[in-house]
This record gives structure tokens, C-alpha cells and sequence, in this order.
């Protein structure tokens, strides 16, 4: 048995409590053993609680770090939708941007020709109503009033005229028309002159609006002679003279008169709109309907005359 224990090299305190038996050496050491197995289960239990402690504390940790990068994630999200909004504003501003330049750009061009138009029509309306200038699309003939003797009509404008003057006849009042122009041009050049009406000699020997003050002292008012065609010149002469009434109608005026009248009577808004009228109609780019309801709007109820004038010069043109 010593020999057995010096085997094991085991302290001579444990040697001395050791019983002799050899089942009892085994009882004392099945109960040593589960001795020491029941402290470590108990170690490793209590190793396992604080495991499972510090894996609690984990996951808790890691579900707020899952929730913080939640959070980011639909932070980032709305900050990508919020950055395209931004992008898209900036784009549309962008646009907005180059058409307001675009339109600043035109506005001023706009602007230097108003400008232009501006002095040119302030000057024009301080010239002199004497002055001549290129006939425009604006055509018509006026009837004469018959009478019984052959005479000599002192035109307001042209001087006299001898009305048996074939050569007159021929020349002058070949197709009874004349031109009609603004007292503006509708060019907007710096150098161009604002110009009245060119007429060449009135094709009538007395109208409804030339005074009895003007015809030579020959001359009644009620007395003048009817102008025909060259055509009908020889026959009419051969015809005993006839006296005709004058139709109760509008009075009739020829252009000249007509822009007179109209620059005098009319603002400088209305005659600036009326002569862009005319230059609308010109162009082509309206109707006469429409040419003469945006004159009736211009001229209005006071100018009602003028109006009727204008649709007369403006019917006889177009026939």
C-alpha cells in the first residue's frame, strides 16, 4: 500500500485521512469527483449567465445600432429625394433664367425701336403739313357734281384746273384715283422723314367738302362740272347740261383732308393705333372688317364722322 501511494506522489496529509480499504478509496474518490464536477457545472454556470448577460447587452447594442443605421438610411433617402428636387429647381431655374434673358433681350430691342418710333412721331408732328411723301396702298376716287357750265375750280391743294383741258383730263384724272399715306412712315430707320399725303390733283370739280370759298368767283357752289371718263367726254359734251341735286350722304374728303382732320381730332394714342392699323391692313395681315372695327373702336361715337370718311376712302379703294 506505500508503495501504491508513493505511485500517486500524493502529500502525506492526503495519505493520512485516505482510508486503507480499497472500496472505501474508491467511495471518498467517486465523491471527490463529483465534488469537483459539481463545482465546475456550478463555474461554468455562473460563466454561462454571464455570458448570456454580456450577449443580452450585445444584441441590445446591436439593435440600436441596426435602428441608428435605420434612421440613416431613410435620412439618406430623404436627403437624395430633396437633392433631386434641388437639382430640378435648379434646372427649371435655369431655364426660367435664360428665357427671362432671352425676353430682356427682345424688350430692349423692342424698346430702342419704340424709342426710334417715339422721336420720329414727336418730330413728324411738329413738321409742317406741307411736305410730300410716298403713296401708300390706300386708294380712291371721288364723284363730281354735275353742273351746266365749264369753269375753273381753284383746288384747295393743286392750284386751278381747267376742267376742258384735255390734257388735264388725260392726265390727271386717267383711272380717277389717288394715293393716301400716314402722315407717318411706318419705317422706323433714323433717316427716313415722316411725311402727309401725296394727292395729285382731286379728280372732281367741286365735292361735298371742298368750301364755295375755295371755287373762283365764276363758280357756285350749285353749278359744276360732272368729270366722265374720256370715254364719255364726247357725248357729254354734245348733251344739253343737266342739274342734278346732291344725294343727302356722307360728306366725302379726300385723303389729305382726311389725315388732317384725323391728326387734329384725334389723342396721340388713338392716331398712333390708327396708323398702326393701316399699316396692319397694308401688310396684308388683317382684313378690311377687321381694319374698320378696330378703326370704329379707335375713332368711338365723337368721331363717328371720321369713321364714315374712312369707310368711304377705304370701299372705293377696294372696288
Amino acid at each position: 500500500m506505500g508503495d501504491d501511494q508513493l505511485d500517486f506522489e500524493l502529500p502525506e496529509e492526503v495519505l493520512s485521512v485516505i482510508p486503507m480499504d480499497p472500496f472505501e478509496q474508491l467511495d471518498l474518490a467517486r465523491k471527490i469527483t463529483s465534488m469537483a464536477i459539481a463545482s465546475r457545472v456550478s463555474n461554468l454556470d455562473s460563466e454561462v449567465v454571464e455570458l448570456r448577460q454580456k450577449l443580452s447587452d450585445k444584441e441590445s447594442v446591436v439593435r440600436e445600432l441596426e435602428e441608428k443605421a435605420s434612421r440613416l438610411e431613410r435620412d439618406c433617402r430623404e436627403a437624395d429625394s430633396r437633392l433631386k428636387i434641388v437639382l430640378e429647381d435648379n434646372m427649371n431655374l435655369t431655364k426660367e433664367k435664360d428665357s427671362l434673358a432671352m425676353t430682356v433681350t427682345k424688350l430692349t430691342r423692342d424698346l430702342a425701336k419704340l424709342e426710334t418710333f417715339k422721336r420720329q412721331l414727336i418730330k413728324s408732328l411738329s413738321d409742317e403739313s406741307g411736305q410730300q411723301t410716298e403713296p401708300v396702298d390706300i386708294r380712291t376716287c371721288d364723284q363730281s357734281i354735275p353742273g351746266e357750265d365749264a369753269h375753273s375750280v381753284t383746288h384747295p391743294y393743286s392750284g386751278s384746273v381747267d376742267t376742258n383741258n384735255p390734257t388735264v383730263e388725260a392726265s390727271t384724272y386717267t383711272g380717277n384715283k389717288f394715293s393716301m399715306t400716314p402722315y407717318i412712315s411706318p419705317r422706323l430707320t433714323p433717316t427716313a422723314t415722316p411725311k402727309i399725303i401725296s394727292v395729285s390733283v382731286t379728280p372732281r370739280g367741286y365735292s361735298a367738302v371742298t368750301s364755295p370759298k375755295r371755287t373762283s368767283r365764276a363758280v357756285s357752289p350749285a353749278k359744276t362740272k360732272l368729270w366722265y371718263p374720256s370715254s364719255q367726254q364726247s357725248s357729254a359734251a354734245n348733251s344739253p347740261p343737266r342739274n342734278r341735286t346732291l344725294p343727302a350722304r356722307t360728306p366725302r374728303m379726300d385723303g389729305k383732308e382726311f389725315f388732317r382732320q384725323a391728326r387734329s381730332r384725334l389723342s396721340y394714342e388713338q392716331f398712333s393705333a390708327f396708323l398702326a392699323n393701316i399699316k396692319e391692313l397694308n401688310a396684308r395681315k388683317q382684313t378690311q372688317e377687321e381694319t374698320l372695327r378696330k378703326a370704329d373702336e379707335i375713332f368711338g361715337e365723337d368721331n363717328k364722322d371720321l369713321y364714315l370718311s374712312f369707310q368711304g376712302l377705304l370701299s372705293r379703294n377696294m372696288r
